[in-house]
């Protein structure tokens, strides 16, 4: 019968999974991308999604681990339901879509489908039956003593400094693009003022009208270009905070937002431009 594991163990697997999870995605991304990206949703080198599913695999599976079916069947429903509730938890606490799996064939919302939860279940099974016995008995055997409890301190601390900078980061992002939303509204509204202002003065000839209508383009233009230096001045510092939101633009490159998706995916294209800078003048 698997032996209980205690809460100091767990955390440990915690740690390592997370860690791992995320040398993966970075992996996977470099073949894709042939480009090194930190793939996380927090600034470290962990995924934490990783952490809480093998986790969830360790408790749940490890009495039915001796079974190849039990654990594919097991791993993939534990996977997809962590991967379902996680992306949901995402959209509803910073409205924006992490991932996104509707194109992709048999999906349900665009946050799971067969082919990734089939993909689950064979890597649960694998990291079960061949990798998590090494992980247990370097905990055991070497993580088990005052050293190991203060780097799981420093591990635990690390990671919460950089769970609260990463969701300050995303609240101020979603502000940020609130703002550019915002003015992006103004500039289309005052393109439309202008065209029916100077469309109605441009069927009378008298001279005051055409003086006046001048004098508007002038307060217009002027309205605009201020407009526009704050936009432009606003996605650059966006940008600039490399720690920041573009990182977060780079590690999701299909992140969608549900309110300001005009804003991102502007945002996104000068990213894009920036970066193709970058590579011509390598």
């Amino acid at each position: 019968m698997p032996q209980a594991h205690s809460l100091y163990t767990l955390c440990w697997y915690f740690c390592i999974y997370s860690f791992l999870g995320w040398c993966s995605e970075v992996a996977f991304a470099a073949i894709k991308t042939r480009h090194l990206v930190n793939r996380g949703f927090l600034n470290g080198p962990v995924c934490p999604i990783y952490g809480f599913g093998m986790l969830a695999a360790v408790t749940v599976l490890g009495p039915v681990s001796g079974s190849l079916p039990a654990l594919f069947i097991g791993g993939a429903l534990l996977a997809t339901a962590l991967e379902l509730v996680g992306g949901w938890a995402l959209k509803t606490l910073f409205h924006a879509r992490w991932w996104d799996y509707s194109d992709q064939p048999l999906n349900l919302g665009g946050y799971i489908c067969l082919g990734f939860s089939l993909l689950w279940g064979v890597a649960v099974t694998a990291v079960m039956r061949v990798l998590h016995p090494a992980v247990e008995t370097l905990v055991d055997r070497a993580l088990t003593n005052p050293a190991g409890a203060i780097l799981l301190g420093l591990c635990t601390g690390l990671f919460v400094a950089d769970l609260i900078a990463t969701v300050i980061t995303v609240t101020g992002l979603m502000r940020q693009l609130g703002e550019l939303e915002r003015i992006t509204a103004l500039l289309h509204k005052s393109s439309d003022l202008l065209t029916k202002q100077v469309g109605g003065a441009a069927l009378v000839a008298d001279e005051r009208l055409s003086a006046g209508r001048e004098m508007l383009e002038d307060r217009t233009d002027a309205a605009r270009a201020e407009l526009e230096m704050r936009r432009d001045l606003l996605r650059a510092e966006i940008l600039d905070r490399r720690l920041g939101a573009s990182r977060l633009l780079r590690a999701f490159p299909t992140l969608k937002s549900t309110r300001y998706e005009n804003s991102l995916r502007a945002l996104r294209q000068d990213l894009n431009e920036r970066l193709a800078g970058r590579i011509r003048r390598r």
